[in-house]
This record gives structure tokens, sequence and C-alpha cells, in this order.
């Protein structure tokens, strides 16, 4: 069996991974100079992407949240989509599979963080990791990584879109300096994204961070992909709840929709000052996620339309 073979089958089977996928480390140096792979890892070859789908129970439970207004419902989603439980797993996962690889291969295997869960908090406010994964200190973008491993496309709301799970999904990723005997393609499959027939994810926007109708390409191992202009601190406040239009319990309603740096980094420590809101992530980070949890891709229709778990078909 060669190393590819082995090393997805562990992660596959051993560490019970929903997705996995391999890609040349070079198709992320071209990041800034911080976020490229051979600066973390200086004779890094591979990068190595896994994950979990998100749970369909939790998943609704923030539709509950969002469309019924009980808040109860929306601490499952945040607890087992977003903060304690699966940070957890992948983290330890994520930890495990880089020993694996450096008891079995000899190799230098770099575990990198999948969420700002342990990022420094640069000019005193971060925001969402697929809205600036740079602004959120992380230190490479897992999603570009993703797609050029395959698992999925970029989608209009720069997040990754599997065929199976849309965005809802949740990735890990090891940087490694094992060359492997061959790497994973870009998806080549149906096309999943098409915010010109579509347009959910903008139009579900409490803040209208996301265009509608202007983007931008990103290129990613050869492929290009349109995503939607982001202003990513409206993004940010959505998110992290510094607004009525996501927070029932906000403690500071930042009326702007499209605030400063300055305004943004106040919310964020009257909210981290707001008993309750500290998490592993520092501040919640789920108030949101319309653009995640609404993406019709998927198993949306049949998970939750189907079964009249969403006002929203």
């Amino acid at each position: 069996m060669t190393k590819y073979d082995a090393v997805k089958s562990r992660i596959s089977a051993g560490s019970d991974m929903d997705y996995v996928g391999i890609c040349p480390s070079s198709v992320l140096e071209n990041e800034p100079t911080p976020h490229r792979p051979s600066t973390l890892l200086p004779d890094a070859k591979s990068i190595i992407v896994f994950g979990r789908r998100l749970i369909n129970g939790s998943v609704q439970g923030m539709f509950r949240y969002l469309e019924d207004g009980l808040p109860t419902a929306q601490s499952v989603y945040s607890a087992h989509s977003f903060v304690l439980a699966i940070n957890q797993l992948c983290m330890k996962q994520t930890y495990d599979i880089a020993q694996f690889l450096e008891n079995t291969y000899g190799c230098m295997a770099m575990p990198v963080t999948n969420n700002v869960l342990q990022a420094v908090q640069p000019e005193g406010n971060f925001v969402p990791f697929f809205a600036d994964p740079y602004k959120a200190g992380l230190p490479i973008d897992i999603y570009k990584a993703g797609v050029a491993a395959g698992l999925g496309e970029m989608g209009w709301n720069h997040r990754v879109i599997t065929p199976d799970n849309g965005p809802r999904v949740y990735l890990c990723a090891i940087v490694t300096n094992i060359e492997f005997e061959k790497y994973d393609e870009p998806y080549a499959g149906e096309k999943l994204c098409d915010p010109e027939k579509c347009g959910v994810c903008s139009g579900m926007c409490p803040t209208h961070a996301l265009s509608a109708s202007e983007g931008k390409d990103v290129t990613i191992a050869g492929k290009t992909y349109r995503q939607g202009e982001l202003k990513v601190n409206a993004c940010a406040i959505a998110c992290f709840g510094l607004t009525k239009k996501t927070n029932m319990r906000c403690p500071m309603d930042i009326q702007s929709e499209d605030p400063t740096d300055e305004e943004l980094a106040k919310g964020l420590q009257k909210q981290f000052d707001a008993p309750g809101f500290q998490t592993l992530d520092h501040l919640p980070m789920y108030c949101c996620d319309r653009c995640l949890l609404y993406c019709p891709v998927g198993n949306y229709k049949s998970a939750f339309v189907d079964r009249n778990l969403t006002k929203n078909a």
C-alpha cells in the first residue's frame, strides 16, 4: 500500500473522518508570507486536509433559534457544531494523526489551528476565519487547501462547498514534509455553487456583508472560483452577535452595517466582558452562520426542508 493510500485509510477509518484529501503544499505558496506552508515548515511538501460533517440535529437546532426564537436550541448548535465538542474532537484527532505520521514515517507533521481557538488576537480584534483568515491569525487558509485537495468548490460565501453536505463541514489540516506518490485533484464534478441562479447566502445575510452581484476571482490549484465581495467587519458583527439582528441577548448593538476596526474592537471588548460570553474561541462566533446553514447544496433539502425543519425552502 502506498503512503497516499495508507494515510488516507488511517484518517478515514482510524480517525473516523468524513473527509480527507491531500494536496501539495505549493498550492498555498502564493499566500502572504506568514501563511505559506514553507514559512511554517521550511521543507513542507504536502498538506493533509480532513474533517467532519456537522450533525444535522444540531444544525436544525440553530433553525429553532433563528426561526422560532428559541435560545436554548442555539446552545446545541454552538456546542456541538461550532465550539466545544467539534473543536475538542478535531484538535485531538489532528494531534493523533500528526503523531501517527511522525511515528510511522519519521517525518515532520505540523498540526495547524482549525479555528481561532489558539490564535493571537491581533490589534485587539479578529474576525471569523472564513471572512478573513489572515486577520484571524490562522496559520494557513484551510479552506483553500481543502479545495485544492478535492473536497469541494470554493463558494460565493467564502466557504468550502462539498457535494454531499454543502458548506456544513468542519475542516482541519496538517502540514508535513512527506512527499506523496500522488495527490488529489480539485473537485471536477457538477458545478455546486451558482450565485446567479441561487443567491441564498447573500440574500440571507442580515448585515448585507456579502454582495449579491459584486465578486472577485480566486485561483486555487489551477482552477478559478468566484467569491462574493465581503465586508469582513459587517460579517463579524453578525457572527459575533454584536447586533440585535443576530443576538437577542446582545450586550452592545452596533448599528452600522460596515463598522470600523475601532467600532468592532470596542464591541468585542464589551461582549468579552459580559458574563456568559466567553468560549473556547474567546468569543462566540456562531450567532449568524446563515450562509452555511441555509445553503441549498448537498443534503439541505432532504435533511431539513423535506422534514419541515426549516421555513426556508
